[in-house]
């Protein structure tokens, strides 16, 4: 009997742990692990689902593309020029979109773009939330798509930059 109680108590604490995930110089701290799942040209794609009792449907993903091509060179006057451009870009096209977007701070003091939108696949409603952000001359998109449109998902405190 000590063994069932015992076990009822590890389950739920084993279902919900958090996995980091070193994606290609960076940690993401995630409830499932990204497996790789494509390369298109210079970009490569990371993703994992988890789905709850409920039906709730939490999907991350990652891209990160290589830039080492664009930022090779640059002195720090012009990839700091490169970098706030990049983000700039980044929240013209959303906006154009019908994307809401905010700038925000990773906690390593890193600028980002966070950038939240609606999607509705087979009648269903999800909500994605992207971070956008350059690191170590690659571009990054963390993302996370969900159908619980309910529960605030706070994915920025997700992102370790040591």
């Amino acid at each position: 009997m000590r063994k069932i109680t015992l076990l009822g108590i590890f389950i739920p604490i084993l279902s919900f742990a958090q996995i980091d995930n070193k994606i290609e110089g960076l940690t993401l701290d995630m409830p499932c692990e990204l497996e790789y799942t494509r390369n298109l040209g210079n970009q490569n794609n990371y993703a994992c689902v988890v789905q709850d009792n409920n039906d709730r449907i939490k999907q991350y993903s990652v891209t990160v593309q290589n830039l080492f091509e664009d930022m090779n060179g640059l002195d720090q006057e012009t990839l700091k020029a490169y970098k706030d451009q990049f983000l700039k870009t980044a929240k013209e096209n959303a906006t154009s979109n019908g994307e809401k977007t905010e700038s925000i701070v990773l906690p390593n003091g890193q600028k980002a773009l966070k950038i939240e939108s609606y999607l509705t696949y087979s009648g269903h409603k999800f909500l994605n939330t992207s971070i956008v952000f350059l690191y170590k001359q690659k571009s990054f998109i963390v993302n996370l798509t969900t159908n619980d449109l309910e529960k605030s998902n706070n994915l920025t405190n997700r992102i370790k930059i040591k």
